[in-house]
């Protein structure tokens, strides 16, 4: 029986809606309630990367994700991902680059390769969305982001589609030419105002909401100066303190026990050091999503969220994508074999 796939580069996966915004929030939704009802296989995130302590943030890494997702995705897949932190200043390229394998859930052939680059920014962005809708406080209207890179582009996206009142954006980067070029573009992209910020303070200050998506090797985000009533948005290794995690009166993460395994993040430390233990956490993300857990009980709280991030979100969206690129010709045929030659 002759076997092909499909092959959709970062083009074609841009035609097949990989850059819709509201679209990946939705799947993420969906993923989210998957998951709290089971309907998922997920094993353990695989590292690669070299032992010097900072490594992911110097050498860099390369991550194998692999999930299942049922329901209406009823997928199975894996993301292979590197990161490299330099890439962008040294080779033009962006810090991760990936590809995303699907299979049939039938008979287990592949089905598709595609670009992850995109997707896997664009659902990083969307986890945030979903997290921002029951853990921002209602009267936020601003955000203040650190990091102007691709990651931080798509972090605002998310935000702006959750929380469409937001009005200003303050962003800081240590390269202020990458700020303004940042803010320019963003403000137009997304018909709003989004200024470079002067310092690191100044963001602090400015923000409702606080994320971080950058490469600092220590914490840019002090638990002292945080005022109550702010969401903060973990998405890097080491750029909160740990008394922030402290001080937060809601803690909410995607997975904790990946989290745990991973062990890359500030929070992950301190469970290793035994300065917290497991009921810090006060909910997943899936318990936001089903309605058991709430993720802010008043404006006055300080929410913290921090992202494993997980492979069932990009093989939620690459299925979706796949799904469109089959349906509307979109894609370059590969093939395997016409009849296999050992059965």
């Amino acid at each position: 029986m002759k076997v092909e796939m499909i092959y959709l580069s970062q083009e074609d996966v841009i035609r097949c809606g990989g850059m819709s915004m509201d679209k990946a929030i939705d799947d993420l939704e969906e993923v989210f309630r998957l998951y709290d009802k089971g309907d998922y296989i997920l094993p353990g995130k695989i590292v690669m990367k070299r032992p010097e302590p900072n490594a992911e943030e110097t050498t860099g890494r390369i991550n194998a994700m692999p999930g299942y997702i049922g329901g209406r995705f009823n997928m199975p897949g894996i993301k292979w991902i590197g990161s490299g932190p330099q890439n962008p200043f040294k080779y033009g390229l962006p810090r991760g680059s990936a590809v995303i394998v699907l299979n049939d859930p039938e008979t287990k052939v592949p089905i598709a390769i595609m670009d992850g680059t995109l997707i896997s920014t664009i659902r990083t962005g969307a986890v945030t969305g979903v997290c921002a809708k029951y853990m921002a406080p209602s009267r936020s209207k601003t955000v203040g982001l650190f990091g102007a890179g691709p990651q931080c582009k798509t972090q605002l996206m998310a935000l702006k589609a959750s929380l469409p009142q937001l009005e200003k954006a303050y962003v800081y980067d240590l390269s202020r030419e990458r700020t303004e070029r940042f803010a320019a573009e963003m403000s137009q992209k997304l018909n709003m105002d989004v200024q470079a910020a002067s310092d690191r303070l100044a963001t602090i200050e400015s923000g409702d909401i606080l994320v971080t998506a950058t490469t600092a090797t220590e914490p840019i985000i002090h638990g002292a100066e945080i005022k109550k009533g702010v969401c903060v948005a973990h998405l890097g290794n080491n750029e909160v303190d740990e008394e922030l995690i402290l001080r937060a009166d809601k803690v909410v993460i995607d997975d904790w026990e990946t989290d745990k395994h991973r062990m890359g993040d500030t929070m992950a430390y301190m469970f290793r050091n035994g300065k917290i233990d497991d009921s810090r956490i006060d909910a997943s993300v899936s318990d936001l999503v089903a309605g058991r857990k709430s993720g802010r009980d008043n404006d006055d709280q300080l929410t913290y969220t921090c992202s494993v991030g997980l492979g069932l979100y990009d093989v939620a969206i690459a299925a979706r994508v796949y799904q469109y690129a089959k349906e509307n010709g979109i894609g370059q045929k590969l093939k395997l074999w016409d009849e296999p030659i050992m059965v």
